[in-house]
């Protein structure tokens, strides 16, 4: 998909170049064409109506009748809905869910974490790594049935790059050092200030309709009717609303799109007519309501405490592109020392940890890179648990110069040690987490005490220093650019909070955000580990698994790589209901 050029891309440039001026030619000759009117199975303008949401019969329009199969699909979320528009759905876990069925990006992220190609058709990069040329697909369509283009992209990529804090919009500060220019209607080209081989995964940002929102700056976008009643190029379109008698809106009803359905990859059709989401207030009333039969799917919600699941559903289990782990404040003088760090990451026998207090909400890490993704690599010092020699690392740390020079000098191993604090959030099973995490550095000798607070209080702690260690969670992603996490650079502007400073780490992180070649890429990163363990950086601990229960009357479910909660939906073409229910 990615391939170096030079003299191609100029070869390219002239003959887009040649081609516009026939286009030229031909249009000085011809007589004007009226536009094209929008084709007749365009998006029905959704209704919004307080009936119930879950008596609510779909009435057979003209889309839902060029769908094929007969069944409908029902799954619960909680929340309420906001805005169905991809710029604004990272702020709201309903909104991306529904947005990712509706809307589509350049490109997407398959079962194992890489960038395939969507609304793209192919991709070329500049031998320096500075230059992206994307080919547009010329049979894509938004559902209103008009064409696909590069002003598509121009547009949703300025609206991004125009955002500010009242706007908060994914990486606007990047895209404001990218040069976006169209080439022809379906070539775009980026210039980026410096190589960063992970721009793809940039690029799988859902796209907006330039013809439908033209002149909408990113303040207007934040109110427009558009997010009520929108247009993208993906697989379904909004059928209808469904509002609730206390306001807002109860349940959403989605249609396979019928443009969508001409493209090859839709070739083989989709399974259910439509798609049903239920809003509920809170976890308790989702769960009543898939105990109750009223749904078909309940999305990482966990049942009333001693319901357990039903006998005619499935428990469907996978990681979700995010890794909890233990950061030592590197600005707190005993931390700096890898002995010390080695030691306490020795010390905990962390698959016994995980499975006795997070249970089925996780599984243990043996990698600062989720499972799944292309770039994960586990050490076997991870999987390691030896008190003994934790405890020699201690005492032979004591006994440098790097102990705490006010200790008294007779004393050795933990006795050199300050008492310290484990930071974390307070929630219940990671406070039980945490004191058994602090109980087995006790064995030690060590003084350690557990201290939980809020969920804002402890990102102000992270992001001002004040901590010792602490238990965070690191939202990775398919990206496996960890540079916002580890560099030095990123201790006050990024995510750092730890100040780590390992020049081996360092060095390997800025020479693959740089390589554009895959395979030289994933060896730097397969070397980035090994050092990352080696030196102890931090102590990777669990993996949150994100829970899907569907009932068996659904048959065809699988999760791949999840690096977001929507990518569930990946393999939506394959669902379909089980014999008998259809």
């Amino acid at each position: 998909m990615f391939r170096g050029f030079r003299w191609q891309f100029f070869a390219l440039l002239i003959a887009v170049i040649l081609f516009s001026a026939g286009l030229v030619y031909r249009s000085a000759r011809s007589p004007a064409i009226p536009p094209r009117a929008a084709s007749p199975t365009a998006t029905p303008v959704p209704t919004l109506s307080t009936e119930s949401a879950t008596s609510a019969a779909p009435t057979p329009d003209s889309a839902a009748t060029l769908a094929s199969g007969a069944a409908s699909f029902r799954e619960g979320l909680v929340g309420r809905l906001s805005r169905l528009n991809p710029l604004f759905a990272h702020l709201n876990p309903v909104d991306e869910d529904i947005s990712s069925l509706i809307f589509e990006g350049l490109f997407a992220v398959n079962d194992y974490g890489e960038v395939v190609p969507r609304l793209a058709a192919d991709l070329v990069v500049s031998g320096d790594g500075l230059e992206y040329v994307v080919i547009l697909r010329e049979d894509a369509q938004w559902q209103n049935g008009l064409p696909f283009s590069a002003d598509d992209v121009i547009y949703t990529i300025a609206l991004v790059s125009e955002a500010d804090d009242s706007v908060p919009l994914p990486n606007s500060e990047f895209w404001r050092t990218v040069e976006t220019q169209k080439l022809s209607e379906h070539l775009v080209r980026f210039r980026l200030a410096q190589p960063f081989s992970s721009f793809p995964y940039l690029l799988t940002i859902g796209l907006l309709p330039e013809h439908a929102l033209r002149g909408s700056s990113a303040k207007e976008l934040a109110r427009h009717p558009f997010n009520l009643s929108p247009v993208g190029t993906g697989a379904f379109q909004l059928g209808k609303l469904i509002g609730s008698l206390e306001g807002g809106v109860s349940a959403v009803q989605l249609l396979p799109s019928p443009v969508y359905s001409a493209r090859p990859e839709a070739a083989s059709g989709y399974k259910y007519r439509e798609i049903w989401f239920h809003l509920y207030p809170d976890a308790d009333a989702a769960a009543s309501a898939f105990l109750a039969g009223d749904l078909d799917a309940m999305a990482n919600l966990h049942l009333a405490e001693g319901a357990g699941f039903p006998s005619d559903s499935r428990l469907h289990l996978q990681t979700d592109g995010t890794l909890g782990i233990l950061i030592f404040n590197w600005n707190v003088e005993p931390f700096a020392e890898r002995r010390l760090r080695q030691a306490l990451s020795l010390s905990l026998n962390v698959p016994e940890l995980v499975a006795a207090h997070l249970e089925l909400a996780a599984t243990y890490a043996d990698s600062p890179y989720p499972p799944g993704l292309a770039a994960y690599q586990p050490e076997p010092f991870w999987n390691t648990y030896d008190l003994a020699h934790a405890q020699s690392l201690l005492e032979a740390a004591a006994a440098n110069e790097g102990a705490d020079e006010s200790a008294d000098a007779d004393s050795t191993g933990a006795d050199a040690w300050p008492g310290f604090t484990l930071l974390l959030e307070d929630r219940g099973e990671l406070r039980s987490l945490g004191e058994a995490i602090a109980a087995q550095w006790r064995l030690l000798g060590l003084d350690v005490s557990v201290e939980p607070v809020e969920a804002a209080d402890l990102l102000d702690r992270l992001e001002t220093g004040r901590f010792d260690t602490a238990l965070v969670r690191q939202h990775i992603g398919a990206d496996p650019d960890l540079f916002r996490f580890w560099h030095p650079a990123q201790h006050k502007s990024g995510k750092n909070y730890g100040a780590a400073s390992d020049i081996a780490t360092a060095e390997l992180l800025e020479s693959a955000r740089a390589e554009i070649y895959g395979i030289r890429r994933a060896q730097l990163y397969k070397q980035f580990q090994l050092a990352f363990a080696e030196g102890a950086i931090a102590r990777p601990i669990y993996y949150p698994l994100y829970s899907y229960v569907v009932r068996d009357t659904v048959e065809g479910i699988q999760l791949g790589f999840m690096s977001a909660a929507a990518d569930r939906f990946r393999g939506i073409q394959d669902w379909r209901p089980a014999a008998g229910f259809s």
